[in-house]
């Protein structure tokens, strides 16, 4: 690989689906800032959101309320071990639906102990938000899938990758689109999630939430933040405040995103946290993309090797 102008990096943070049992532990136990933000997270849960990190169980640890703090809390972690060595300002951020909130966190507009208290309560409203379901549809195009969703009233929850979308809704609703996803010849993968996240269905959970982000003091970002809604770059605190304040509600537009991130100058994203989802999604958004990943001490001592920094880990 040549080597990456350490300038031109780009962070992501991944989203629910992306948590497992052990995530953020190495980092936990041997650098003092990532424990210091599990602490941090922790303080804000009504739970042991490190025990339930290192041990589960896992039914525990998909269940929304707990997931979204745990995400935050490994993500937290992980990059405060990767900005040990890595002291760069990144070119820009996004995060995967939940993982806006990282990013946000990443970028200076929010301080980590505000992150975690709007992390909690979204991932308590969103746990308790009305019923609702959610499916993968595999190889087939934005269009056709967004053709079935206006037909069948429901919406693109994420659009992932060109042929991945994720759609949201009444349950009823998502069942009778199956079949017609099947005559276009599309794959169906239904979701287990506690709700139709990012659907009108979150309507009154949102409300709730933007009243909080509302009381919230955001900052002007260091670098660009790629918000979801709209896939644009944002660094004005106002801007960041109203566009995430919609984002519940809203699609992912990730494709658009990742997009945007590479004619910003991206060399190299690194996906910081748990997980590789974002890899894997952003290599079939641009196959010639370069991705890194900073979850444990080894895949960080890889990622600052392609950076130029293996030479500051001991």
């Amino acid at each position: 690989m040549n080597q990456i102008n350490s300038k031109k990096v780009a962070l992501v943070f991944p989203g629910q689906g992306s948590q497992q049992i052990g995530m953020g532990q190495d980092f936990y136990s041997t650098e003092p800032d990532a424990k210091n933000a599990f602490s941090i997270v922790n303080k804000e849960c009504d739970f042991d959101l490190l025990k339930l990190c290192a041990i589960g169980p896992e039914e525990a640890l998909k269940r929304t309320c707990y997931t979204q703090p745990a995400l935050l809390a490994s993500s937290a972690a992980s990059l405060q071990a990767l900005r040990r060595y890595w002291t760069e300002d990144p070119l820009c951020v996004a995060g995967h639906s939940l993982g806006e909130f990282s990013a946000l966190w990443a970028a200076g507009a929010l301080t980590l102990k505000s992150t975690a208290e709007l992390v909690v309560l979204r991932g308590q409203l969103m746990e308790n938000a009305a019923p609702g379901a959610m499916a993968a549809i595999l190889g087939l195009t934005a269009e056709q899938v967004k053709a079935v969703c206006d037909e069948c009233e429901i919406v693109v929850a994420n659009y992932n990758t060109p042929t991945q979308q994720v759609i949201s809704g009444k349950k009823e609703n998502l069942e009778k689109s199956f079949a017609k996803f099947a005559e276009l010849k599309g794959k169906v993968i239904p979701l287990q999630v506690g709700g139709a996240f990012h659907s009108p269905l979150m309507d009154e959970a949102n409300e709730k939430f933007s009243e909080a982000i509302k009381q919230s003091t955001f900052n002007n970002a260091i670098c660009p933040v790629i918000q979801n809604i709209d896939a644009k770059a944002y660094t004005d605190a106002t801007d960041l405040k109203s566009n995430i304040c919609k984002q519940m509600t809203s699609s992912v537009l990730w494709v658009e995103t990742i997009q945007n991130m590479l004619s910003l100058g991206t060399e190299a994203f690194v996906e910081v946290g748990s997980g590789k989802v974002l890899g894997g999604l952003i290599k079939k958004i641009d196959r010639a993309a370069t991705v890194l990943q900073v979850s444990d001490t080894e895949s960080l001592k890889a990622t600052l090797e392609n950076l130029g920094q293996l030479a500051a880990v001991s």
